[in-house]
Parts: structure tokens; sequence; C-alpha cells
């Protein structure tokens, strides 16, 4: 015959009105319901999650020593003489071209507020001036001219 498991029992005590039970693993009472034999409390749980799968916090983003957009270009040799074609690595034509030269992009001066709104106004005076001729116009060119620099004033309002 098989022998019979002992059912442990755990401390229970009323507090309140509400039945409360300690936690199998530390003791710490809780509050449970009437049918429950056994409880973990939830600092055991946190504690035994944590256990099985570890916290490993991101280390960000870590630079490979290739420009920004590298595997989008047609062909990129890096210093070692690697070519890729469009992010693909081409090992039969390692060390056969010479390394892909990145120029850096040239910034531009950020603009104040008056700045913006000097450009805007001169903008809106040329196009005014334009208007004016355009209606002056008899000749397809000049109306071709004059809408599209009429169009590149527009643009600076913008």
């Amino acid at each position: 015959m098989k022998a019979k498991k002992e059912k442990i029992v755990y401390y229970t005590e009323v507090i309140n009105g509400k039945l409360h039970m300690e936690c199998k693993c530390c003791g710490s009472l809780q509050e449970v319901g009437s049918t429950a034999t056994a409880i973990t409390c939830d600092i055991c749980v946190r504690e035994s999650f944590n256990a099985q799968f570890p916290f490993i916090p991101s280390t960000g983003y870590k630079p490979t020593g290739k420009p920004r957009g590298w595997a989008f270009m047609k062909e990129f040799v890096d210093k070692d003489g690697n070519v890729y074609h469009k992010g693909k690595e081409q090992p039969g034509l390692k060390g056969t071209l010479k390394p892909t030269i990145i120029k850096p992009k040239v910034s531009k001066p950020k603009l104040t507020k008056s700045q913006k709104q000097r450009i805007k106004t001169d903008a809106y005076a040329a196009i005014h001036k334009l208007k004016k001729e355009l209606k002056k116009a008899r000749f397809k060119k000049d109306l071709k001219r004059l809408n599209s620099e009429i169009k590149k004033q527009q643009k600076l309002i913008r």
C-alpha cells in the first residue's frame, strides 16, 4: 500500500474578521480566502521569479565603426577592405576596392526667430513685386519664369 503524504498545516489567524495565513517560504502573514491550504506571498514570488529570470539592463547603442546608413548604400567598403552591396558582404571582392570615404554633413546655422520673420517678410515683398510683373507679362517664357520664382518664394514662407 502507498504511504499517505502528510498534510502540512500552516499557521492561520483571524485579524479584524479576516483570515490570515503564513507564507510557506518566509512565514509572513497574508490575507487569504477560507478555502486556502497554503500560500506564497508576493515578495517570495518576486524573488523566485528574479532568480529564474534575472534582470539584464540594456546596454544601449554599441557603435560598429561603420557610418550611419552604410547598410543602405549600393556599395560600401570598410577600413579592412570588406565589400558590402546593400548591407550584404561580398567575400569574393575583399581587398579589391579602396575604402569608402564618408563626407561629414555640413550643418546650417540655426536661425533665430527674428531672422526667420525677416526672411518671410522679404519673401512676401518679393511675391508682391513678381505678381505685379506677372500681370504685365505677355509672353509665355516670361509667365513661366515669374511663376517659378513665385513658387520658390512661397516655399520660403512655409
